[in-house]
């Protein structure tokens, strides 16, 4: 990967992704499409409009996307017209195809993932060890004030008393040792103490501690949410996979409705990334500016600004307190040094009691040699270069690991964007063409020897309709024509007029079953009256008798 290095303070050159350059010179636009300025200020309401703006695309890519869709399922929807099987087959190798490349693309973001949690957990890291400096100058701080007022006073006090008990015939050694204290006590608590204070009130508002684990919290919920939603957009995809290998006419339907979600959802995530990509990349570019008036509302600017660029030209604002509160210390040293000289020549030492001048004096000189220390580890903690090198570290990691991750993220969303675009088309297009399942328990199931769906006859009287057509493969054998004398199967009287049962109103009588003796009488007159009843119906009767005949030559017997 291809880095560039560019100045942030006058000695530091942080490393910085060339992602950076590119999308910092994404025109920021408002809503009259005038440029404006491109500089990192999140609360600016003019830069959150150039960033909408520009997040607006993806959406603006989902809302044709989602018409187009919509405008071609129209048109399909009716459309049953059946297709060859080579022409599914290349729709489904097409779908297994673009599944395998949605699963690629899912990938990427996993490892975009990875990229930004390990960035952001190196910036964190090195927050933290900026929180603990800062925390640990707190701490020395308080050890210094601890030692001077417990420790320190006290033993002023003690020695001053010591000084009145054991009075010496000199009495302007006397009252030299005790202006000395006086002037000792004034260093202490007026100058010293008060520096000290003052630099400790100054960097009072400097810890972090309970942004940095919010900041820490925050990037493990991002980092697990982002990979249940991969896992997620894969398992939809692998609907799609299942559909193809069964077949499964509901299963491409289903695949639709989730592809449809996940195309949306992967564009959402689309605006998100390029808007956080955006910001970061100007936020890289030059991020003192930003931080500077942020962190102004915890310390002072000046203090802000001599930590974040460092520069060893400028002073630094805590110049002035050290240099007094160092003074004082050293006063104090000098003039207890002057007390201990002529302590040793005026007093007699005693080793046997502790409260003498001489043991009052070791331990008024271990205490001021303690509270130089103390003030020595005050100024040490207050040096910018310790603090700014943890702070490159945490831009390094930002600007260059996460700003990579975010990208990849970037370039995933609008990949599987895309690729769930397509194979929803193409699954609608698919599915469309696969038939329906025959349901169980259908007439032809049932009886296959029943007319089937298609069939408009099914009776004597439609077997020379006009319009009637028998589906040639139909297994439903012909039906018998009548015979003479019958109609349907039962047997009518003739009127005596030459017509059959129905002509010039009469009512047919059906022949009931009589006794044995007269079915002689019973069949010439059936067979007198049938002579009579044939007349006018012969023509009619010779052409469904030749349809029968036809009908029993022909296959389906």
């Amino acid at each position: 990967m291809v880095m560039e290095g560019y100045s942030v303070v006058s000695e530091a050159v942080v490393q910085r992704v060339f992602w950076v350059d590119w999308f910092h010179h994404t025109p920021h636009i408002n809503l009259t499409l005038h440029p404006v300025n491109d500089t990192f200020s999140p609360l600016s309401p003019i830069y959150q409009e150039s960033l909408g703006i520009i997040g607006s695309v993806p959406a603006g890519v989902l809302i044709l996307t989602l018409l187009v869709l919509l405008l071609y399922l129209l048109t399909r929807c009716c459309d049953n017209k059946p297709r060859k099987p080579g022409s599914i087959t290349c729709l489904k190798v097409m779908l297994v195809l673009f599944a395998v490349f949605t699963l690629g693309a899912l990938g990427v973001s996993v490892w975009g993932n990875e990229e930004v949690h390990e960035g952001v957990t190196r910036s964190v890291l090195s927050l933290n060890n900026i929180n603990s400096m800062v925390h640990s100058l707190s701490n020395q701080t308080k050890l210094f004030d601890e030692t001077i007022r417990r420790n320190l006073q006290p033993q002023l006090n003690l020695f001053k008393e010591t000084i009145q008990r054991e009075s010496i015939k000199n009495a302007t050694v006397e009252m030299f040792i005790i202006e000395s204290l006086h002037y000792m006590q004034g260093n202490i608590s007026e100058v010293l103490l008060i520096n000290v204070e003052d630099i400790n009130a100054m960097m009072s508002g400097a810890e972090m501690g309970g942004m940095v684990r919010l900041l820490g919290v925050g990037e493990l919920a991002r980092w697990v949410a982002t990979l249940g939603i991969t896992g997620i957009l894969m398992m939809i995809v692998l609907v799609v996979m299942i559909g193809v290998a069964r077949h499964s006419r509901c299963t491409l339907i289903t695949f639709s409705v989730l592809g449809l979600l996940a195309m949306i959802l992967c564009w959402g995530l689309t605006s998100v990334y390029l808007v956080a990509s955006v910001a970061l990349s100007d936020w890289c570019m030059d991020p003192n500016p930003f931080l500077e008036d942020q962190l102004s509302k915890l310390v002072s600017r000046d203090v802000a600004a001599y930590y974040l660029r460092c520069d060893p030209t400028r002073p630094s604002p805590f110049t002035r307190y050290l240099t007094h509160a160092q003074q004082a210390a050293n006063l104090v040293l000098a003039s207890l040094n002057k007390v201990t000289r002529i302590a040793d020549i005026y007093y007699e030492r005693k080793e046997v009691s502790n409260d003498t001048i001489h043991p009052r004096l070791d331990h008024l000189g271990a205490f001021v040699n303690q509270s130089q220390r103390s003030l020595g580890g005050v100024a040490a903690l207050l040096e910018c270069q310790s603090l700014h090198h943890h702070y490159r570290t945490a831009l390094t990691a930002t600007c260059q690991q996460a700003m990579s991750g975010v990208v990849y993220l970037l370039l995933s969303a609008a990949g599987s964007g895309l690729l769930f675009t397509i194979l929803v088309w193409i699954t609608s297009h698919t599915w469309i063409y696969l038939n329906h399942k025959a349901e169980p328990g259908t007439s032809e199931e049932r009886d296959p020897f029943l007319p089937g769906r298609g069939s408009r006859g099914g009776t004597l009287t439609s077997l020379g309709a006009p319009g009637y057509s028998r589906p040639r493969h139909s297994h439903t054998p012909p039906q018998t024509p009548p015979f003479p004398g019958t109609l349907n199967g039962r047997v009518y009287h003739s009127d005596g007029m030459g017509s059959m049962g129905g002509g010039s109103g009469s009512a047919p009588t059906t022949v009931s079953t009589m006794g044995r003796g007269d079915n002689h009488h019973n069949h010439h007159h059936h067979t007198h009256s049938h002579s009579h009843s044939l007349g006018p119906n012969h023509g009619q009767y010779a052409t469904l008798s030749k349809q029968c005949k036809t009908l029993e030559s022909s296959d389906f017997y």
